[in-house]
């Protein structure tokens, strides 16, 4: 059902960030709407939405709609009217975590399962495919091998993967940690984000291992180099993150993305893009330099490493060159071979305590010397600076860095007493504008007419169209007034946009056969049921064991609040299995709590517990 198109699904804060996406080659986007998004701080409006999808669908882009946070009983009701109201709007999908939507009337859109339901297992997939759902967003941890156990499981759901941006340390929909210690729940939209600050390690007598490092700050995923893999696994729809970054990160990672597809689709003959469009750029895409933590393709091909970056959780740069010598506001640098430093760069360096600083240039008076107008602290001599600003790249990320264009064929026609013009784009849409002619008159010259024609029809200034072809049927050789051919011409094309926006209906039904999974059937309190509609769902689909979620009844005791493929003891060398060392009991201190750290080696997973009522040692 879903086997012959390939998605390029890209991310929106707001309509600005939709609209850069679109132009640089994505094939849906994926935004929030007016609440109930899991990012709080990227609200859109109704209106927005329906301005937003009306100029997706002219090239059969799709929007999906965030919904992916769980609710309350008081929240139930108005996130349904909310749904409708998206569809009235034209969203083509719901992104959504919450089961208990499915419990009560929904409009007839795609329902996509979130990432934060937690989508890891073969059986989960072919149970959100039962439910009805058309698209599942796997967990970001699996792996290929992982991915293709699944498609041969699920043929009829598509399955979405994530492909670039920021990795959460914790297994998706499971990480309580921000709950836990802030009261600000993940599954709410509202994650404090406690795996970017400094933690520290600690054997069981107090040992310190690492103090008041990044030691849960993960590395941004980066899969350029296996689409192919990830399309051969079943992967029908690459998913860029990053609902909060701005247009020229949007603008950019998408452009990289849609080359780099674009290059391994003639590898899959039977496959094709799901949309349609030329995006023509006029700034080289580099995903390098756009805010990234270093680059990891993470658990893809079940290679073990360091997923994270301890020294900094922010966008560090890339390396640029050395300090030769610094006086007063001048620094002289050796740079890396081939590099050129601007005006407005910003740079990057650790002190010797392996504390990050910054600053911007604010003129480079040759190619190696930096003059900088704020006060900085003595910088040593060899130091490495690495730019997390190319402020000329980022110039360029304009918004008219890219658009996009539909190719149009019109074929104008003439009959006793009208004319027509009949539009086709590339998308398959067709529509023919007519206008009638009261008393026509032959034109003086046909040699002008056709001239008159090909040039007030083909004038098709700043519309998604670009003219590929224009036939002239023209029996009569009419004279037609400039007016009457303008107002053809914007009827033909008004209409091409009016009939793409017609609401898509995709009926969904749930198996009465539908049954949760074993492993799903005791989840606890992670099965994160918020509202009494959810448990009754869950009930009516084999949950055995019905809790409210963490968010709403916390434990006494010590929970499992973070799940992860990140293993600290690999990290420093305590592995059983690679390092052959001895088990030892590790601690993690974060947020001014303590957390045992648990291993399942046979899984390579790790688990934090807490908070620890005390602190564990006395040190």
């Amino acid at each position: 059902m879903y086997a012959n198109t390939i998605e390029l699904l890209a991310p929106a804060k707001n309509i600005e960030c939709a609209r850069a996406a679109i132009a640089s080659g994505a094939d849906a986007v994926y935004i929030g709407g007016p609440s109930f998004g899991a990012r709080v701080n990227a609200p859109n409006s109704l209106e927005d939405i329906k301005e937003l999808c009306a100029y997706a669908h002219e090239f059969e882009v799709k929007i999906h709609i965030t919904l992916n946070t769980i609710l309350n009983d008081s929240e139930l009701e108005a996130a349904r009217e909310m749904a409708f109201k998206l569809y009235e709007a034209g969203a083509d999908a719901l992104i959504i975590q919450d089961q208990g939507l499915l419990a009560g009337p929904l409009p007839p859109l795609e329902l996509h399962a979130s990432t934060q339901q937690n989508n890891d297992t073969p059986e989960k997939i072919k149970y959100l495919e039962e439910l009805g759902y058309t698209q599942a967003v796997l967990a970001r941890e699996l792996s290929i091998n992982e991915i293709k156990k699944i498609h041969a499981a699920a043929k009829n759901i598509k399955l979405e993967a994530f492909v670039h941006g920021a990795l959460c340390v914790g297994v998706s929909g499971r990480c309580y940690l921000s709950s836990a210690l802030t009261g600000r729940s993940a599954n709410r939209g509202e994650c404090a984000q406690l795996c970017r600050v400094k933690q520290s390690l600690y054997l069981a007598d107090g040992t310190a291992l690492a103090k008041d490092r990044y030691l849960l700050s993960m590395r941004d995923l980066n899969q350029t180099k296996n689409l192919a893999e990830l399309i051969d696994a079943g992967i029908r729809s690459f998913k860029i993150e990053g609902r909060l970054k701005d247009e020229s990160y949007v603008r950019n990672v998408t452009a990289w993305y849609r080359q780099a597809i674009d290059k391994v689709l003639p590898q899959f003959p039977e496959l094709r893009r799901s949309s349609y469009g030329t995006s023509i750029l006029s700034f080289t895409p580099d995903v390098s330099k756009s805010f990234n933590r270093g680059f990891t393709e993470y658990n893809t091909h079940e290679e073990k490493e360091n997923f994270a970056c301890f020294d900094a959780p922010g966008f560090v740069g890339t390396r640029v060159g050395k300090l030769e010598r610094m006086q007063g506001h001048l620094l002289k640098l050796n740079l890396v071979r081939g590099t050129t430093l601007h005006n407005g760069d910003s740079l990057n360096y650790y002190d010797a305590q392996k504390e990050l600083h910054g600053f911007r240039i604010s003129k480079m008076l040759d190619d190696t010397t930096a003059e900088v107008f704020q006060e900085l602290e003595p910088i040593k001599p060899n130091t490495i600076f690495y730019r997390n600003r190319d402020a000329e790249f980022e110039r360029s990320l304009t918004d008219k860095a890219s658009i996009r264009k539909l190719t149009l064929d019109l074929t104008y026609s003439e009959k006793e007493q009208e004319i027509t013009l009949e539009a086709c784009d590339e998308t398959g849409a067709k529509f023919t504008a007519v206008q009638p002619l009261e008393a026509p008159e032959k034109a003086s010259s046909p040699e002008k007419l056709k001239s008159s024609l090909e040039s007030k029809l083909g004038r098709l200034g700043d519309s998604v169209y670009t003219l590929s072809s224009l036939k002239l049927n023209t029996p009569f050789g009419w004279f037609v007034p400039v007016s009457l051919l303008n107002a053809l011409r914007r009827s033909a094309v008004e209409g091409l946009s009016t009939i793409k926006q017609t609401p898509k209906v995709c009926p969904r039904q749930i198996k009465p056969t539908a049954t949760l999974p074993p492993n799903e059937q005791y989840l606890g309190f992670k099965a994160n049921i918020y509202n009494q509609a959810a448990a009754k769902f869950w009930a009516e689909h084999g949950a055995q064991n019905i809790v409210p979620a963490y968010e709403q009844e916390h434990s006494k005791l010590p929970q499992d609040v973070l799940v992860s493929k990140h293993c600290l003891r690999y990290c420093f060398g305590l592995c059983p299995l690679r390092h052959h060392k001895k088990p030892q009991d590790l601690y993690l201190e974060t947020g001014g709590a303590f957390f045992k750290l648990d291993f399942d080696c046979k899984r390579c997973l790790m688990t934090l517990k807490g908070p620890l009522p005390n602190k564990p040692f006395r040190k």
